[in-house]
């Protein structure tokens, strides 16, 4: 799925399977997602393949997204993760338009990264487009189902 930026930015978002596909009996080790991500930004271009979010990560990302496209505040402004690789922040709740700040961190950023720098995608969507990304999302998810509960 595709999140369209301000600018004519995108973020090219793809769960390409699981971390350890052979693993199905972990709470965690059987739930790593590798995320792919293809970014072409005002900070610049990169693509990066990283297991930086758990089934359960993408389950909250898509419930965020339908809290915002429903005109409620979530109990999170800024969703991180246990690997801080990916931040979704809520910049602006109006009615008719929302801006999310997609943030990239560590393995996700560009291989030449400067340290000093943010990297990060903004996208103002009205809430046909989040749904749009909500079904995306949860199309991106259907093939990877939570494995293994402690």
């Amino acid at each position: 799925m595709i999140f369209k930026g301000i600018n004519d930015q995108t973020v090219e978002f793809r769960i390409t399977n699981y971390q350890f596909p052979e693993i199905t009996d972990c709470e965690y080790d059987s739930n790593w997602l590798l995320i792919y991500l293809n970014v072409k930004s005002d900070c610049g271009n990169w693509q990066t393949v990283d297991p930086s979010l758990l089934v359960g990560d993408v389950k909250e990302i898509i419930e965020w997204f339908k809290k915002i496209s429903q005109n409620e505040t979530p109990k999170y402004k800024c969703l991180n993760f246990i690997e801080p690789n990916l931040e979704f922040e809520l910049i602006k709740l109006g009615i008719d338009f929302k801006t999310v700040r997609i943030k990239f961190n560590l393995e996700s950023r560009p291989k030449s990264t400067d340290d000093k720098r943010d990297y990060f995608v903004d996208c103002k969507m009205n809430n046909s487009e989040l749904y749009k990304v909500i079904e995306g999302l949860k199309k991106e998810l259907q093939p990877y189902p939570k494995r293994a509960v402690g």
